[in-house]
């Protein structure tokens, strides 16, 4: 009789020990229906100051092509909303070209600010064409700016422009990797240069040639790849200096960087090769050893600052060099 008594004692502590375990993972009290994790709010320091977002963007309005370069190289296309393609859209970009997937919402200079709030965005991205709308723009949604200064160095641009971009998309792994992949590609570049030559920055116009130096948006050429530049004394113009033919022959470049702006913008006009293509060029050392490189227009004057644009920026050095 005390063996039975005993033996139901023990079935009774284990039955509760074992009710207890299998209700120690159970809610107490279940979540209100419709209830949601609250997101972090992530600050963004930019160029022209801070902004605010409720969490990483999900619906992007783009207004400059090389931070949608860069977009797309973080793997964030599909986030984007709208962007500006005014009546001509680079080739390297032209994946974004479908206005029913991304509205077309003005120029680079001139964004459609009633477009844009229709589109109901959480970030709009500015910079360099487009930086002097950023406070209106901010008014639609936070709005960033990634304009940099080339005189900084172009490596350390990229990177703070991407990094920006990169924050507010909670990107910043996919931006490691893709700033370290332009890293190598600068040091692959850097590897193919001859420190016995010079080389000048040339970009045609409308028929016309201007000169770009060492602080100017190819300072990437002097500063970045360590090139000695033909000559040192040219001022940091958006366009470059205006230079002619006749001053082109005396400097005597060992090499010539040949940029199209016509073909870039999609203008009309002489093609670089053509507007070179005289008795005085002909005669400087660069075009008799047949050292001039011609750079892609919309990789170097349009799109430059993107961070895979800029790795074929790198390419297209290591290949002409």
């Amino acid at each position: 009789m005390k063996l039975h008594t005993r033996f139901l004692a023990a079935t009774a502590a284990g039955l509760l020990a074992l009710t207890t375990a299998c209700g120690a993972g159970a809610p107490t009290d279940p979540a209100p229906a419709g209830s949601e994790t609250p997101t972090e709010t992530i600050t963004v320091t930019h160029a022209q100051g801070t902004v605010e977002l409720d969490g990483p963007a999900k619906r992007i309005v783009v207004l400059d092509h090389g931070s949608l370069d860069t977009v797309r190289a973080l793997g964030a296309s599909d986030a984007v909303v709208g962007v500006a393609k005014g009546q001509f859209l680079s080739d390297p970009v032209k994946d974004f070209a479908d206005d029913t997937t991304y509205a077309n919402v003005g120029t680079l200079q001139e964004p459609d600010f009633e477009k844009i709030a229709a589109l109901e965005p959480d970030l709009i991205i500015a910079g360099f064409r487009s930086a002097k709308q950023q406070p209106e723009l901010n008014k639609i949604a936070p709005t960033v700016d990634v304009t940099f200064a080339y005189d900084k160095g172009y490596y350390v641009g990229v990177e703070y422009a991407t990094n920006i971009i990169a924050e507010a998309l909670g990107k910043q792994d996919e931006a490691a990797v893709q700033l370290k992949e332009l890293e190598d590609a600068i040091a692959e570049a850097k590897g193919k240069v001859d420190p016995g030559k010079n080389a000048m920055v040339l970009m045609t116009s409308g028929g016309k040639v201007s000169v770009h130096g060492t602080n100017s948006r190819y300072g990437v050429l002097f500063n970045d790849l360590g090139i000695e530049p033909t000559i040192s004394d040219v001022e940091a113009e958006a366009h470059g200096d205006a230079i002619s033919f006749e001053a082109i022959q005396q400097a005597n470049p060992d090499i010539m960087f040949v940029v199209d702006r016509d073909s870039a913008v999609g203008q009309e006009g002489a093609a670089a090769q053509e507007v070179l293509d005289n008795e005085l060029i002909a005669s400087t050392t660069a075009w008799a050893n047949q050292d001039v490189v011609y750079l892609d227009g919309a990789r170097w004057y349009i799109l430059i600052h993107g961070v895979d644009n800029a790795v074929e920026m790198m390419k297209d050095v290591s290949e002409g060099l």
